[in-house]
């Protein structure tokens, strides 16, 4: 499911706000014997986020598919060019994994244990269950943060952007349903001005 831009935050009973992460979108299958992970272009990733695999293997039931955001974190704040090299690494990849760990900031739940498809449930049933699912998962999984609390997303805005790297926010109905490839979601980027300065002429 994906995002429209919008030029301001939507507002509105039934609306929940999450932090944009500045990372790459990632859909990860739990599978009997392993895990798969899926770039948005439908890219095999699985193989550069053995960190990752790890987790979810000890943490989540076989059946279960997930939907989130890959970031590497470094001194609190996300870095990009850190994930980036993930591809290039090479024989470097298990020391920079090592090094600079992955985290899998997850925002929805798309099967349950067993593969229950909840495409159709409202965004807080899945919500719920997500939560439920990660309870007690290592911290390389990661729950976003959600609110309904105008003053706390603007927090996110004024502060997290640049403490933590976020781009943003993005908007959802609670009782929306996922529906695969339709922009049903809003987003929100952030914008940093610079102030210019002036000379004297």
């Amino acid at each position: 499911m994906l995002a429209a831009p919008v030029d301001q935050v939507p507002e509105g009973a039934g609306l929940v706000h999450e932090p944009k992460w500045d990372g790459w979108r990632v859909i990860a299958f739990r599978e009997d014997d392993g895990v798969y992970l899926q770039s948005r272009a439908g890219r095999n990733l699985t193989t550069y986020f053995p960190d990752i695999t790890r987790a979810i293997r000890r943490a989540v039931p076989s059946g279960a598919v997930l939907d989130g955001e890959l970031i590497v974190l470094e001194r609190g704040r996300t870095n990009f060019a850190q994930l980036q090299r993930r591809v290039t690494a090479g024989r470097g990849l298990l020391r920079l994994a090592r090094d600079c760990p992955a985290h899998y900031v997850l925002f929805d739940l798309l099967a349950d244990a067993g593969g229950e498809g909840i495409l159709n449930l409202p965004l807080s049933e899945r919500r719920a269950r997500l939560e439920q699912l990660l309870t007690g998962a290592p911290p390389q999984l990661i729950v976003t943060p959600q609110t309904a609390d105008m003053r706390q997303v603007w927090d996110w805005l004024s502060n997290w952007t640049v403490a933590t790297g976020i781009e943003g926010v993005v908007t959802k109905r609670l009782s929306g349903r996922y529906e695969p490839g339709r922009r049903g979601w809003w987003k929100f980027r952030s914008v940093r001005v610079t102030p210019s300065l002036t000379l004297p002429s």
